[in-house]
């Protein structure tokens, strides 16, 4: 009996070994498909000069004889590409064996047999501890990132978190953003939160001052303001201006820190981060050592076959600058996690935003406010206009009229009286002169009689106009004082509201 269940049980291992490996050959023929189609496809889309469409096929085709080659030294190693094969499948949750046969020396196998467990609450220390002892980077990785996407999550261990998410430097590794979206996403909990927090909290207090993180941060945490810019004829409008708009941010950083906390609700997000998937899969194709340089030559080949230009992607190539990561999930309202725990890690430097906010808007709104008018420059209180003599002044000036027309009427009016009294004397012969300068003499007064009607006129309505530009002006003044007085009794509450949302 014993016999044949240990002759049953050594056939269906060797059946389950030759599904494997012609599961591994049937993929490893599809990529070699697959990048036959894609030389083609490069090649029929290959343009330029003729020199250059030469250069271009045949650094093409030798790109695909040296892969061609290196696929047969890659065969040489079908344990580790079996390993790989099986672990892809995992990650895409296909149907797979927890058994796999392990390769000395590397750590995707153990981890493998580890992850592949954990889906059913099962936690194998061992498997796990033996892919840490081979490499403990990449196979915390592997296990923190693939229980975050798959389950078991409660099998990652705080101290393995820690390893997974060190300390940020000032560029973040994509393997590191993506344990912060799993953690800043809920994934792994409160504790997992709070190691985000940590970390930030300690990167942001080792940046130096060139960087300038606090006016950083109130650029993010006030794009939202909503400001009126004050009316250039305001001489001194932009220290108003600045006190207004400070006061104006100040509530809108309340706000800002409001929202991203009180949407947080301590539960894991809907979905895990693609990036997580990718940065999984990136690791898994990365290789064994020994596979390592073949691996990363056949990338660089179908890149050079596929036209692709920059650096190949890697599961630890940077992911970007951190700060800049940072501030962008303070600004991503799609994701609260990452928005609070962003705002919690800037608390600081929120804080001593709104106390330089604060210490602007509460400069008081100035006393005398010199306004630029058409016709001059008007000082206005609280009450309206200190005095407007010297405009009402300016304006009689210009609406003066000379007194050359008066004149030049009066010598032509003595003119034609002078020759009418020669007509009397010596013949009508001078009378028509004589009344031609009496005609001369009414017309120019009539014209400067008419000259004073509209000089006093033009005054009278310099003087309307007037009116109404300054009560413009105290009109827009009163908006601006009202605004900021409401904006001013908010200073202390909007202050009190941080210090307690963010100690």
């Amino acid at each position: 009996m014993s016999d044949n269940w240990y002759t049953d049980y050594s056939q269906n291992k060797r059946l389950r070994g030759l599904e494997e490996d012609l599961s591994n050959v049937s993929a490893s023929l599809a990529s070699a498909r697959s990048s036959q189609r894609r030389l083609r496809a490069e090649l029929s889309k290959v343009q330029g000069s003729m020199e250059q469409r030469l250069d271009r096929l045949s650094r093409a085709f030798d790109a695909f004889v040296e892969i061609s080659d290196l696929r047969v030294t890659l065969g040489l190693f079908d344990d580790q590409g079996r390993v790989r094969h099986q672990a892809r499948q995992l990650l895409r949750a296909e149907q797979t064996s927890s058994f796999v046969s392990d390769v000395p020396g590397y750590w995707l196998a153990p981890a493998y047999v580890a992850l592949s467990v954990v889906v059913d609450g099962v936690s194998d220390v061992e498997s796990l501890a033996t892919a840490r002892d081979r490499d403990p980077l990449r196979a915390t990785v592997f296990h923190v990132l693939g229980a975050g996407l798959l389950g078991g999550r409660d099998t990652v261990t705080a101290s393995m978190l820690a390893d997974a998410l060190p300390a940020f430097g000032p560029t973040m590794p994509g393997y590191q953003r993506a344990v912060w979206t799993l953690a800043a996403d809920g994934f792994f909990g409160e504790a997992g939160w709070e190691l985000v927090r940590r970390r930030g909290i300690e990167f942001l207090a080792g940046l130096g001052p060139e960087v300038d993180a606090v006016n950083r941060v109130r650029q993010v945490g006030t794009a939202a303001v909503r400001t009126t810019p004050l009316p250039r004829t305001i001489d001194g409008a932009t220290e108003l201006s600045t006190t207004l708009d400070a006061a104006a941010r100040l509530g809108t950083l309340r706000t800002w820190v409001d929202e991203a906390l009180g949407a947080w609700t301590n539960e894991p997000a809907s979905a895990v981060d693609p990036s997580v998937r990718r940065c999984l899969e990136l690791l898994v194709d990365e290789g064994s050592p020994e596979e390592l340089p073949l691996l990363a030559r056949e990338r660089e080949l179908r890149a050079v076959i596929e036209s692709a230009s920059g650096e190949a992607p890697a599961w630890d190539a940077p992911a970007g600058d951190t700060l800049d990561l940072l501030l962008a999930d303070a600004a991503d309202s799609a994701h609260p996690g990452r928005r609070a725990v962003a705002v919690r890690m800037c608390a600081e430097h929120v804080l001593t935003t709104a106390d330089r906010l604060a210490e602007t808007a509460r400069l008081p709104f100035p006393p005398r406010v010199q306004v630029r008018t058409r016709r001059g420059t008007v000082t206005l209180t609280a009450r309206g206009p200190e005095s407007l003599d010297a405009v009402h002044r300016r304006i009689d000036a210009a609406s003066e009229i000379s007194a050359q027309g008066r004149v030049v009427s009066s010598v032509l009016g003595l003119v034609g009286i002078g020759f009418l009294v020669l007509t009397v004397v010596a013949g009508w012969g001078w009378a028509v002169v004589a009344i031609a300068g009496l005609l001369a003499a009414g017309v120019s007064w009539f014209k400067d009689q008419q000259s004073r009607v509209r000089a006093v006129e033009d005054a009278q309505r310099a003087r309307v106009s007037l009116s109404e530009e300054i009560d413009q002006r105290m009109s827009t003044l009163d908006e601006c004082r009202t605004t900021l007085l409401e904006h001013q009794s908010a200073i202390t509450p909007n202050l009190e509201a941080l210090r307690t949302a963010l100690r």
